[in-house]
């Protein structure tokens, strides 16, 4: 069966079609392709593929014409970002199956950083960097938000101490800036799919 993982970055998508089959989480390679929307990014805090938002349809529905092999409908997977609102989630899942996928499962990407039990998740968006306090099998989540103006590497590393007093929590990160790049256990694309795929 037929899936497609995208993952919104700053300003472009990256997406890859998964072949699930029977009773394996994954069949064949991973590779990623990047949608770049036409129009540049006109506001610095708000990602391209929402400016122009009723122009992206038609170049994002060619771009997965030409990367993914079908333009048949399939489910897509949504990893989104940890300050997405519920607007802009529903934006992107309006997006894809303006795009032709049949349904879209969406799920934050503190969520998929890691298999372990309990962890801080650290990701970076335009606006801003979140840290996680990620439980599994709990509803309750306790989360920091830093203005991407402020998250600096003392910044950060003092609200991973905010959230893990005892400092003995693994941290991983995903999307943050070059200068955040020491923070946590950096984790692929790859890996955020595979995870999803676990949960699924």
């Amino acid at each position: 069966m037929k899936h497609l993982f995208v993952c919104p970055m700053d300003d472009t998508l990256k997406i890859t079609s998964v072949d699930l089959r029977g009773d394996e989480p994954l069949y064949g390679a991973v590779t990623f392709q990047t949608y770049t929307p036409p129009e540049p990014s006109l506001y610095p805090y708000v990602a391209s593929y929402f400016q122009q938002y009723n122009a992206q349809r038609k170049p994002l529905r060619q771009f997965l014409r030409e990367h993914t092999g079908s333009a048949r409908p399939r489910d897509c997977l949504l990893a989104l970002h940890d300050d997405a609102t519920d607007l802009e989630a529903h934006a992107l899942s309006e997006l894809m199956i303006a795009c032709g996928v049949r349904e879209t499962l969406l799920e934050y990407r503190a969520f998929l950083l890691s298999g372990e039990p309990e962890y801080i998740a650290v990701t970076g968006s335009k606006r801003a960097v979140t840290l996680t306090h990620v439980i599994s099998d709990t509803d309750d989540t306790e989360r920091i938000f830093l203005p991407v103006n402020e998250a600096v590497p003392e910044t950060v590393r003092d609200a991973i101490r905010e959230l893990d007093a005892g400092r003995k929590l693994p941290a991983f990160s995903f999307g943050l800036p070059d200068a955040l790049m020491n923070i946590g256990e950096t984790v692929t694309p790859q890996e955020l799919l595979r995870n999803f795929l676990r949960i699924l």
